[in-house]
């Protein structure tokens, strides 16, 4: 079945219900109607504006659900607003759980109480969606149109529209909490003639209705499978598919003319003036964040937001990684295939090497998640390129992670996670506190941890590097950590972070026969190769120095392990293990160095040859 798509099975009672004649398919009620003359249904016009209620989708370029609304209202003569709202729910500090759901009413009964939490949003992810937000203020107001930003719940801000209203918007399936939102507003249109025109639009890379399956009941049980059931012939090592393959559709133009706007919107509620927008500290003082919140925020340098900022990046990105190879062999590809697609002249054009390094490699992520840039528009405009199959694995992961968020639905956020597996769990708030600020006494945790409350990055590998330390080596509960990155990172995805988690504290599936499903490891061997596996890569540490201060003056032979220092070594170097750094959380680490490296081809033409 992984070959080629099956098809949809028609319902039971269809299907005895239908007879062929000829080359027609008719049911015995259809052969009825078509005896009757049928009037032409009519339909009430609708009086009132359409709005574009922007959500995750803030550009104009290849925005289907922004040209749906304008061709509503163009249709039917018609006014068109545009609309963003800031909802406090996304923001404020919370305990773990769903933010639209407080009286736990969509719950399961057997729920256990939460006592703990954290912000939902950062200032620094807030300053950046504050700059993306603002970015297409200007892309509208350059066609003669009005962005209304607000603040409040979207579905108290938009039921103050004016009556009749047609509110058109992109969905999230992909998280329950953004759904009970649209459910909300759906309910607060009714009640004044107005209705919600939920689309799929171009978050994914593909159109939900160019998937052969049914999310719900036929969703792939892999990667792997997904790539197969969608055409492609080895989803690991090429772009090649078939012929029957489903399509990546082509992007759309912004729109070339917008309907005239109605008047008196500037009076909804929580309207955040232009003058504050464009004052950072004022708008994020609006936002609910604290003086030191917003100093520590505004002291960080960050990309700059908006759609022509992305456009530009990734135009750069193409010309001069596009093609671009790889020759740096990496040790710490622990579950990374990279011998199966680098060649021998170092070329390797799903660049695997780059998820092992600290700075990544396309860094569009962040834009990525508020719909900055489409994922077929990176698809498309990468063709062509050798490194173009790298792009599209990345891309196809995230469409991996879309998906299953959508066919586990509240599964995905559950302790025992979408596999129900049960383990033994802490939630010690001291360790929780030494993981979240980078104090374990481990140096490559702590440099990502403090790289990523800093900065809101972290290379893929340090995500999953110091989730895995969490879960496996601390045993701590997943969702603590999965909650700390949904607050702290510029790039935060709910399917990605949320579907990265459960993979990584393996609650994703029933674990295969004979696998463990313990927690926390008691010999810690995987945490040891994955630090000696560091340490090969950066033996001066460099990294860790940037962010770690404390051991800039530690030896190369130590600042992996600084653990292994002597007194007399503590003193030369000044760093004097509990009290000037902190000891390690996890005792008797033995770094794990002889792992043979990655297989890259360079890593071989590197070596003298071996005498004859």
């Amino acid at each position: 079945w992984l070959k080629k798509p099956f098809p949809l099975a028609r319902p039971r009672a269809v299907r005895r219900a239908t007879r062929r004649v000829g080359s027609e398919v008719h049911s015995p009620r259809a052969t009825a109607m078509a005896a009757v003359a049928v009037p032409p249904m009519k339909r009430a016009r609708a009086n009132g504006p359409v709005v574009w209620w922007a959500r995750n989708d803030l550009r104009l370029e290849d925005n289907p659900v922004l040209r749906t609304a304008i061709g509503e209202a163009f249709t039917d003569a018609r006014k068109c607003a545009h609309v963003f709202v800031f909802d406090p729910r996304f923001l404020d500090k919370s305990n773990y759980g769903r933010v639209t759901d407080p009286n736990f009413e969509k719950s399961i009964k057997t729920r256990r109480p939460i006592d703990w939490g954290n912000r939902k949003c950062s200032a620094l992810r807030a300053r950046f969606w504050l700059q993306c937000v603002r970015a297409l203020g200007r892309g509208l107001a350059a066609q003669g149109c009005q962005l209304i930003v607000c603040h409040g719940r979207p579905e108290e801000v938009l039921a103050a529209l004016p009556a009749g209203c047609t509110v058109v918007c992109q969905q999230e399936p992909v998280s329950p909490e953004q759904t009970d939102v649209e459910d909300a507003v759906e309910r607060a249109l009714a009640q004044r003639g107005g209705v919600l025109r939920r689309e799929w639009g171009a978050m994914s890379l593909y159109q939900r209705g160019d998937l052969p399956f049914r999310i719900q009941d036929q969703m792939p049980g892999s990667y792997s499978g997904l790539g197969a059931i969608m055409g492609w012939k080895d989803i690991w090592t090429s772009t090649e598919r078939h012929e029957w393959a489903p399509p990546v559709r082509e992007c759309v133009p912004a729109p070339a003319a917008y309907p005239e706007a109605p008047a008196g919107l500037e009076a909804l509620p929580g309207v955040m003036p232009k003058e504050m927008l464009e004052d950072e500290r004022a708008a994020l003082k609006r936002l609910g964040y604290s003086d030191s919140e917003i100093a520590e925020a505004m002291a960080q340098e960050i990309p700059e937001g908006g759609e022509n900022a992305v456009r530009a990046h990734f135009a750069k990105w193409i010309e001069e990684k596009g093609d671009s190879g790889d020759t740096a062999p990496m040790a710490a590809s622990w579950d990374l295939p990279v011998s199966e697609t680098a060649t021998t002249d170092g070329h390797d054009p799903l660049q695997w090497a780059n998820l092992s390094r600290p700075d990544g490699w396309t860094r569009v992520s962040h834009y990525m998640a508020l719909g900055c840039i489409s994922a077929r528009e990176m698809y498309n405009s990468t063709q062509g390129r050798k490194n173009h199959p790298g792009v599209v694995h990345r891309l196809m992961w995230r469409e991996w992670h879309r998906l299953n968020a959508i066919h586990w639905g509240r599964r995905l956020y559950w302790l025992q996670g979408p596999g129900r597996i049960e383990r033994p769990w802490t939630k010690d708030p001291a360790i929780v506190e030494a993981w979240k600020f980078g104090k374990t006494g481990i140096p490559y945790i702590d440099a990502c941890m403090r790289e990523l409350r800093t900065t809101g990055w972290l290379a893929y590998k340090g995500r999953k590097t110091a989730g895995h330390f969490l879960v496996f080596d601390l045993g701590v509960d997943w969702r603590i950590g999965a909650f700390h990155y949904e607050e702290v990172l510029l790039d935060y995805d709910v399917a990605m972070n949320y579907g990265n988690w459960v993979t990584v504290a393996r609650v994703d599936k029933p674990r295969s026969w004979g696998e463990s499903e313990e927690g926390a490891a008691a010999d810690h061997s995987d945490l040891e190769s994955k630090l000696g596996a560091e340490q090969q890569n950066d033996p001066t540490g460099a990294y860790i120095r940037r962010w770690v201060p404390e051991l800039k003056d530690v030896d190369d032979a130590f600042i992996h392990k600084p653990w292994e220092m002597a007194a007399e070594d503590m003193q030369r170097c000044k760093c004097v293990l509990g009290k000037d750094y902190p000891v390690a959380l996890v005792q008797g680490l033995k770094l794990i160095t002889e792992n043979g490296g990655d297989g890259h081809p360079a890593e071989a033409a590197a070596k003298p040859a071996a005498a004859a």
